[in-house]
This record gives C-alpha cells, structure tokens and sequence, in this order.
C-alpha cells in the first residue's frame, strides 16, 4: 500500500509495502577520524568528533516516475541515529562503565539536509556536527537511516564508518 502525504511545501510518496524493492545507498562523503575524549557532567567540556560525519543518501524506487525520482529530498520523515561500535567487536557501547551515562554525547539523531553538492547538483546529507565520545579507545560509528510512515517507524539501512581513535585529555 502506498500513502501520500502532503505537506505545506511539498508531496512526498511514502511506501509501507515492498520496501524490499527501495535501494537506500548511503555513502560516506567525510569519515570520522579522531577526537579527544570529553567529560562527564554539567561543566565537562564538549570535544566533538574530527572531521564530523557526513553521510549522502540517494533512493532508487523503480515504482516512481523518472521526473519524481528526487523527492525523497523533501521526506521530512527521515532520520538517522548514530551509535558507538568498539571497533574490535562487532556490538554498540551505549553506556560507560558505570552502566547510567551515555558513552556519547550530542546529537545522535540527524534530519536529512536537502543541499548542493560540490556540482552543484541537489543531494542530501546527514550530519553530525556535535557528536562527541566520553571514552579513550578505538571506536567506529553505526549509522541508522530510518523512516517514519503514519505511526510506524521502518529501518531502511545502515553505514560503518572507519575506525577512528578517541584520545584522552592528556594525549
């Protein structure tokens, strides 16, 4: 079944049935490559991952017309979370030690930016200007790309990144 929504600026076709047929293709255009650990608390200081993340998403739905086929840069219904992953095993780390705080801090959650992209051509982008770890270790990022359809939510995809090093303060 498929559900067209309108909204003030644009109409975005949405598909909740033989999403198995949508081709989701996130590309990395800036990896993660270091950062320096952050603190914890009201006062810690915020050292956000160097250079910050940006994600490109382009949607190939063989359903929709030639002309159409960038509409998917309108959908106000996508999103992406970003998660921490030890880079020598395959699990997210959400949570210090002490099994109450965050590992990271910051936006985890980005929208999809409608922008130009260096040819000047219209694209869209996901990014994460503010992320932060509060770790020392060697860590890559899980990204999620997800859609919200009426009251459901639908994971699309996901995206590692390369591995990056998280330093302490002192290093």
């Amino acid at each position: 079944m498929d559900d067209t929504v309108s909204y003030h600026f644009a109409t975005v076709k949405q598909r909740r049935d033989n999403r198995h047929e949508i081709d989701f293709q996130l590309t990395f255009r800036q990896q993660p490559k270091q950062s320096r650990m952050c603190g914890v608390g009201e006062k810690a200081d915020r050292r956000p991952i160097d250079p910050p993340p940006i994600v490109q998403l382009r949607v190939v739905d063989p359903s929709l017309p030639p002309l159409e086929t960038n509409t998917y840069l309108q959908n106000p219904y996508y999103f992406m979370y970003a998660s921490l992953m030890a880079a020598d095993l395959e699990e997210e780390v959400h949570l210090l030690r002490d099994g109450k705080t965050r590992s990271t801090t910051g936006s985890v959650v980005s929208s999809l930016y409608h922008l130009k992209d260096t040819n000047n051509t219209d694209a869209g982008f996901f990014v994460f200007p503010d992320l932060s770890v509060r770790m020392e270790g060697k860590y890559c990022l899980k990204l999620s790309l997800f859609e919200i359809i009426g009251k459901e939510v639908f994971h699309c995809k996901s995206i590692l990144s390369d591995q990056f090093i998280v330093y302490s303060a002192k290093k």
